[in-house]
């Protein structure tokens, strides 16, 4: 049985699609991290100041004033509609946990793309020599 250019180019399509993919989810991970190091920054903000004015960031580079009077407990989200009261400290290693996991993620995510797109070549390579053989 012979092969085809064509079979070879369809499986080239579906690895760009996966690629694809991993690239939107690679976006998505990243905007997730950005906001774990923007709640991160608003605590070491609070560990800061004692008492006064300060700005909440409630997304979209939207800020609540607020006075701050003190704030030694904050409620951190731990996934399945389940909040927890921890300690500042705490509350910043919880973050740290996330994003370092959420980096490992990425990682994976990149090799991934590399091998796809290794692949890639590879398939081409595979249909330009098709061709060749085809003309010659």
């Amino acid at each position: 049985m012979e092969e085809s250019p064509d079979t070879y180019l369809a499986m080239i399509e579906m690895y760009r699609e996966q690629m694809e993919n991993i690239e939107m989810q690679s976006t998505y991970i990243k905007a997730i991290i950005d906001d774990y190091l923007k709640a991160k920054l608003t605590i070491e903000n609070l560990e800061k100041r004692e008492k006064g004015e300060i700005l909440i960031p409630i997304g979209g580079g939207v800020f609540v004033p607020a006075k701050c009077e003190g704030v030694s407990k904050v409620l951190v989200s731990e996934g399945a509609d389940v909040v927890i009261k921890k300690d500042l400290k705490g509350a910043k290693e919880s973050l740290d946990r996330n994003i370092n996991t959420l980096q490992e993620n990425l990682k994976q995510l990149s090799e991934m793309h590399e091998k796809i797109r290794d692949r890639i070549g590879e398939l081409s390579e595979k249909v330009r020599e098709l061709i060749e053989e085809r003309k010659g």
